[in-house]
């Protein structure tokens, strides 16, 4: 009697002791985002007000804007090299160069520039080398006048970090843009990504990001984007909601107080000087980009000079996201990877005085929240097993519980794309915006899943120390105009 008895009040405890906890971390993170709407619509009302102060055609005529380097590593991208250059070749700005870097590519890619951009082979012993690299072979520049400021870097395989860094190495202006060469970019994205750093006077800004949009199935003339359309297949289009929902509500929210610790590796400005002396890139890790952005601000809180990341709210960037279940597996597999190997590689700032509120506030954010979202999730699912198993679950009580989560979940997508609607110019469609909205409200069930499933397979790979690089991820390449191709 006494031993059923124990068992009985064991499993209840540890029954409740669970739900508590889950809901504890539930309610945790949903008055983190509703705060982080509230912060990121003061952001985005606090952005638009300085952009009619300082507009992008008062700084293109000015002379003493900042020079800036546009870096893209390139590895087997023969299939929408040629577009996406020329797409990097129509920004607007009057002092920009592009490099583009050749990272040891075995596709044609290398001779589909030299073919189209009439490119001259140049030594490459000239360069100096502040940050190591794998060794550069050859510098190649154009013969046409009008693609003067056209630079291609071919190297060896060194991965996207090394590439990058061999650019960094060459550049020679004030700051540097590192961008997928598979992007495209709006042509008046440096004016926009610039105006933080003509702005800020009392801080030095080390890091300068822009909103990344979904790219799928749109039109795409000269390198530009023509016609932006949503993309026919639900998981390129959930990624749209998904992207609106992380950049609009998330980074602007940080971007608030000051407490981005990530500018997506697809297209973020940074100081030269500044990455040099942390030593650019880390080759070591798949998440290179949320790596570098903390290396940046502990460099800036052991100098003890002020300073600032930022996040610019409109879409600058496009790119062309998985459009099946396997690639986005391997996309969320690296990124997971990545997530874990950056976390680790800084754990000193976990309590760490020395870092003030990157110590106390934004890493543990980020170990908790980010890091430790997908596995407190899949511990949730193995918990809805055990329980069940041992029929332990208060089943009226879980069902509403799950329809309470997915409602919130719903409200927040809601938010974020009507926020995007009234703030841009993109999707304004009815049709689009119910397309969206259902994305949305399909997501929990039909691409969430699919994430977590990515996420806890890259921590699986690095609990038990098993070597993976970036995978290869297939692109389809954006639709050319039939005008363009004709």
């Amino acid at each position: 009697m006494w031993d059923s008895a124990e068992g009985f009040f064991g499993s209840y405890y540890i029954y409740w002791i669970s739900v508590f906890l889950f809901i504890g971390y539930g309610a945790s993170l949903l008055t983190l985002y509703l705060t982080g709407i509230l912060l990121a619509r003061r952001s985005i009302k606090r952005t638009k007000q300085r952009s009619v102060f300082l507009r992008a055609e008062d700084i293109v005529s000015a002379t003493d804007i900042p020079s800036v380097t546009v870096i893209a590593p390139a590895y087997n991208e023969g299939l929408t090299i040629i577009e996406n250059v020329k797409s990097l070749l129509s920004i607007q700005y009057p002092y920009y160069e592009l490099i583009l870097v050749n990272d040891g590519s075995k596709d044609d890619s290398l001779k589909k520039l030299i073919d189209e951009f009439e490119l001259e082979q140049q030594d490459a012993t000239f360069i100096t080398q502040p940050i190591p690299t794998a060794s550069v072979k050859y510098i190649y520049r154009s013969k046409k006048r009008k693609y003067t400021q056209l630079t291609v870097i071919d190297k060896n395989n060194g991965g996207k970090a090394d590439a990058i860094n061999a650019g960094v190495n060459f550049a020679n202006t004030e700051l540097v843009i590192f961008t997928d060469v598979d992007c495209i970019i709006e042509q008046d994205a440096i004016l926009k990504m610039v105006r933080p750093y003509l702005e800020e006077d009392d801080k030095e800004i080390i890091g300068c990001g822009g909103g990344v949009g979904i790219a799928n199935d749109s039109i795409i003339r000269n390198g530009i984007l023509t016609e932006l359309r949503l993309p026919s297949r639900l998981i390129p289009m959930t990624q749209v909601v998904e992207y609106i929902r992380a950049f609009l509500l998330g980074r602007m929210a940080w971007s608030e107080i000051n407490g981005l610790m990530l500018i997506s590796g697809a297209f973020g400005m940074y100081p030269r000087k500044r990455v040099i002396e942390v030593g650019g890139f880390n080759p070591k890790t798949v998440g290179e980009d949320l790596e570098l952005c903390i290396r940046l601000r502990k460099h800036m809180e052991e100098k003890k000079i002020p300073y600032k990341v930022v996040y610019l709210p409109e879409t600058l960037c496009w790119t062309e996201g998985p459009s099946d279940y396997k690639i986005l597996v391997m996309q969320r597999d690296r990124w997971a990877r990545g997530l874990w190997e950056t976390m680790s590689l800084h754990k000193d700032l976990l309590f760490n005085k020395k870092y003030r509120k990157m110590g106390f506030l934004y890493y543990p954010y980020w170990l908790i929240f980010e890091f430790g979202a997908p596995i407190v999730e899949f511990m949730g699912v193995i918990c809805m097993i055990a329980f069940t198993f041992f029929g332990w679950i208060n089943w009226s009580f879980a069902i509403l519980l799950f329809f309470a989560a997915y409602l919130v979940g719903c409200v927040f997508s809601t938010i974020a794309i009507f926020m995007y609607i009234k703030s841009f110019n993109h999707y304004t469609r009815p049709k689009q915006i119910v397309e969206l909205l259902l994305a949305a409200y399909l997501e929990p069930f039909l691409y969430h899943p699919i994430l977590l499933f990515g996420q806890i397979k890259g921590y699986y790979k690095k609990l038990f120390d098993i070597t993976s690089g970036w995978g290869n991820m297939t692109r389809k390449g954006f639709k050319v105009s039939k005008s363009q191709q004709s």
